[in-house]
């Protein structure tokens, strides 16, 4: 690759390519990627600027004077296809909802909408934290989003939980929500059972659950930290995830809710077909396509590049392998 200077340090960032905020990037994950993208007939260039460069605190990746290998940027960069992803289902589903689309109900087009808002800004803070060394805070934020994650599949495959969702209307009714269906791993035994039916076997005792509760475990424990943790943590602490963990989990997250979306409700991307055309149609004027109208064809790019992913230890070959 071109050893051009990062985003950071050029004249206009605005109009730069997006690999140049991703120095050292592999060249091979960026030519699948784009080939991705040209294949699905999306413009990478323009989407990018509107998705990822305009996140605020938007930051390039550090230039590493001797990097051993390309897996750090590679990650970043797949986690910013992640949060283009979350920000064009906000669209698609604002737009669904204002304009009824069928396929989902009211009630579920509300909690995408508020679930996509709610995960793009703790994506947003999670790069921030992760590209500026703060990993604690970084470990809080990856447990969230986690749990939106769980809580955005309830509402695709069950209907009236969705509308108690959007009933509520206080603290206390979004508290007494939480408890009740999400708190505790109750969405994902939930979320379990459906994919079980569709011949994914995520129950307690497999290999993928064993893994999900050490990670939460680990992760909880940043959330409910207590006198006894004084030290920062450092990088030879191996027990402890730090930023890249935290990125690596966000990401591999944020992939399954693409995938298992579209498996618990099979005809989600041509719903949100009907729904970047709403979008659309909203702005007739417009040099380029609204957001809302990539989050289907970004549904097909996202589980296609999924294999470029490494998961992360334990378990990689047994979780690698679910996605063949």
């Amino acid at each position: 690759m071109s050893q051009t200077p990062p985003i950071s340090g050029i004249a206009d960032p605005d109009r730069a390519a997006p690999e140049l905020s991703y120095p050292n990037l592999s060249p091979q994950l960026l030519a699948r990627v784009t080939q991705l993208w040209s294949a699905a007939g999306a413009d990478f260039d323009h989407h990018w600027r509107a998705g990822v460069r305009s996140l605020p605190g938007f930051r390039a990746v550090p230039r590493a004077e001797t990097p051993k290998d390309s897996t750090d940027v590679d990650l970043v960069f797949l986690f910013d296809q992640c949060i283009l992803w979350v920000r064009a289902l906000h669209e698609a589903a604002t737009a669904g909802r204002a304009h009824e689309i069928h396929g989902l109900s009211p009630a579920q087009w509300h909690g995408l909408a508020a679930l996509s808002a709610r995960l793009t800004e703790q994506l947003a803070a999670l790069r921030l934290l992760a590209l500026t060394d703060l990993p604690m805070p970084a470990m809080q934020i990856a447990r969230s989003i986690s749990e939106d994650v769980d809580m955005a599949l309830m509402l695709l495959i069950r209907r009236k939980l969705a509308q108690r969702f959007a009933d509520c209307r206080t603290v206390e009714d979004a508290s007494d929500f939480w408890r009740r269906h999400i708190a505790g791993g109750r969405a994902f035994r939930s979320i379990s059972e459906k994919l079980y039916a569709v011949g994914i076997d995520h129950t307690a005792d497999t290999d993928y659950a064993k893994w999900r509760r050490s990670v939460l475990m680990t992760l909880g424990a940043a959330a409910h930290s207590n006198a006894l943790h004084t030290r920062l943590p450092t990088r030879q602490q191996s027990d402890v995830l730090l930023n890249g963990d935290s990125l690596q989990f966000a990401t591999f997250r944020i992939h399954e809710f693409c995938a298992f979306a579209q498996l618990l409700e099979p005809t989600l991307t041509e719903t949100l077909e009907l729904a970047g055309r709403a979008a659309t149609s909203d702005a007739p004027h417009s040099p380029h396509q609204p957001l809302a109208a990539l989050a289907a064809p970004l549904n097909r790019i996202l589980i296609s590049q999924i294999q470029s992913l490494e998961a992360p230890e334990p378990h990689s070959r047994q979780r690698a392998d679910w996605y063949r």
